[in-house]
């Protein structure tokens, strides 16, 4: 099953990280006494899945060994007001309060306490929690997140499935989405992190991502491969690709001047260089919960 997509603006708020550098610090889970009561509406059960669960035929490489077809995740709030995140397998599971071993049987993982709460302002013109109640508006605005937060996150037997370090926190994103009439959580857990080096150059003061490969057309031996030197567009697409680096510098560097040789000209520039980064690999999850359902 793969996720439903509801609207590019759901997923935004994890460009920067589910919680921002305002957000509160907070201390044994247990949420402030100044944001209990706003985050009372918002808490209950929700429907929704993971864009990396097991399918049937165990090929995917998934967030839990069991098949999750319609899991509910359950936000609450206990006596000594500490905000908890519990997974369950369904409906009928929830209603048993059967909880759900996320990653799979036998892996004792569980979602722990509250780390960090970053709570957000309903931007201007969005309808009030009465008039949402009540049935919303015709013109009502895109989705707007109004608290996100930082929650620690035990994987217990199973470090496989998750990027296994201390820091790996589950991040979660709450969003209001009028017109649609329901809330939408993002929840998002480091899966892996793997080195994502790139060529660039420098060309005329803007920086050129080069992909270099094997030729295709020319692949060479083994341990002497052909490679193609490719200059990448804007939106990372193949721009053009020569067969050797003189090729290369012969299309980025300009010949003003005639007489001059090309040879020559191309030792010089332009610089091929490595810069160092990382590539880091999500599970993501949207779930839903109509506004107004009873908690």
């Amino acid at each position: 099953m793969q996720l439903r997509v509801v609207s590019l603006a759901l997923v935004a708020a994890f460009a920067c990280g589910a919680a921002s550098i305002k957000a509160d610090t907070i201390k044994n889970g247990v949420v402030p006494k100044k944001y209990v009561a706003t985050l009372a509406p918002y808490l209950g059960d929700y429907e929704g899945q993971w864009n990396s669960s097991i399918t049937e035929d165990l090929t995917t490489d998934g967030i839990s060994r069991y098949v999750l077809e319609n899991p509910v995740m359950r936000l609450s709030i206990d006596a000594t007001d500490k905000l908890h995140l519990t997974f369950y397998m369904d409906r009928t599971s929830a209603r048993a309060n059967d909880e759900l071993d996320l990653l799979g049987f036998g892996c004792h993982s569980r979602v722990g306490n509250l780390l960090e709460l970053d709570m957000n302002k309903a931007p201007k013109g969005a309808p009030s929690k009465n008039a949402a109640s009540a049935g919303g508006t015709a013109d009502a605005p895109q989705p707007y997140q109004v608290f996100a937060a930082r929650l620690d996150f035990d994987w217990g037997n199973c470090p496989s499935r998750v990027y296994a370090v201390p820091s790996n926190d589950l991040e979660l994103a709450l969003l209001v989405d009028d017109k649609a009439r329901e809330y939408v959580v993002n929840l998002r857990l480091l899966k892996r992190m793997q080195p994502d080096n790139k060529v660039v150059m420098e060309d005329h003061g803007v920086q050129r991502v080069v992909k270099i490969r094997p030729n295709p057309d020319n692949p060479g031996g083994l341990y002497s491969p052909n490679m193609q030197y490719c200059v990448l567009n804007e939106v990372g697409e193949v721009q053009q690709c020569f067969d050797r680096e003189t090729e290369l510098k012969r299309f980025i560097v300009p010949f003003p001047f005639p007489g001059l040789s090309a040879v020559w000209w191309t030792k010089t520039t332009p610089n091929l260089k490595v810069v160092p980064g990382v590539k880091r690999t999500y599970h993501e999850a949207v779930f839903h919960r109509p506004i107004g359902a009873a908690q």
